[in-house]
């Protein structure tokens, strides 16, 4: 990826309607975790920087680091004060039982081996140290997107459940997410198989009005998640930990 277009995705990024509210979601169930302190955080596939600034502001006495397989993401990512190393969820740069807090968002999708990815969050997890991942969900909904970002799966709660479980790591939740607009998702990303309308499926920003509805129809979905888990929708968010002992 060449560095202006790096550069016009931390702009997305900052302003798009499932970047902004993901970010909310994320960090609101980091919250409710109760960790605070000098903390060890660290993001694999941090990208462009957008959570570890989430993370740096919530946790302003923590040592908040990234992993980017990409240097010129990397580079970028840096900007928000935080060292970024290169490597990638199956070889995390980490050493073992350093880490208090490990966040990987949409990235775990990108492994061939999910197995070893996330023997390597056990590895580098502290006993009792959470990991908090996203994944997109339901097979049927895979799409050109998805091709693009060379992506080998998409998750059911159940087989996320069962690859989290293979690892030895402790599941605390497991829910559904992005669920109020799979009225709109399904259709839409038939029509975009059917006629091959790539662009469709796109994640460039949409303009203005729509960019603000769709952000407030998702954003509904922060106050139904801090109370309950959801039955669907295309992404899951896990609660994970590494055994105490």
């Amino acid at each position: 990826m060449d560095e202006h277009l790096l550069l016009s995705f931390a702009d997305l990024e900052r302003s798009h309607w499932w970047f902004t509210v993901r970010r909310r979601i994320v960090s609101e169930a980091v919250g409710a975790l109760g960790v605070s302190g000098s903390l060890s955080i660290l993001e694999v596939g941090c990208g462009v920087g957008g959570m570890l600034g989430e993370l740096r502001t919530r946790f302003p006495e923590a040592r908040v680091c990234g992993v980017e397989p990409n240097d010129a993401a990397a580079a970028i990512a840096r900007g928000y004060g935080c060292p970024v190393d290169r490597g990638t969820f199956e070889h995390l740069p980490a050493a073992d039982a350093s880490v208090d807090l490990l966040v990987a968002l949409d990235v775990l999708e990108h492994c061939e081996d999910d197995s070893a990815a996330l023997a390597e969050a056990h590895r580098v997890l502290l006993p009792g140290a959470p990991l908090v991942l996203t994944v997109p969900a339901l097979p049927s909904l895979w799409s050109q997107h998805d091709d693009d970002n060379r992506h080998f799966r998409r998750y059911t709660k159940r087989t996320l459940r069962d690859a989290i479980a293979d690892s030895g790591l402790v599941i605390e939740r497991i829910t559904y997410f992005n669920g109020l607009l799979l009225p709109v998702a399904y259709p839409a990303r038939h029509l975009a198989r059917v006629t091959g309308w790539r662009k469709a499926l796109g994640v460039g920003r949409p303009p203005a009005p729509l960019n603000a509805l769709l952000k407030a129809i998702f954003s509904v979905e922060r106050v139904l998640l801090r109370r309950t888990d959801l039955p669907a929708g295309m992404s899951l968010l896990a609660i994970v930990r590494k055994p105490e002992a």
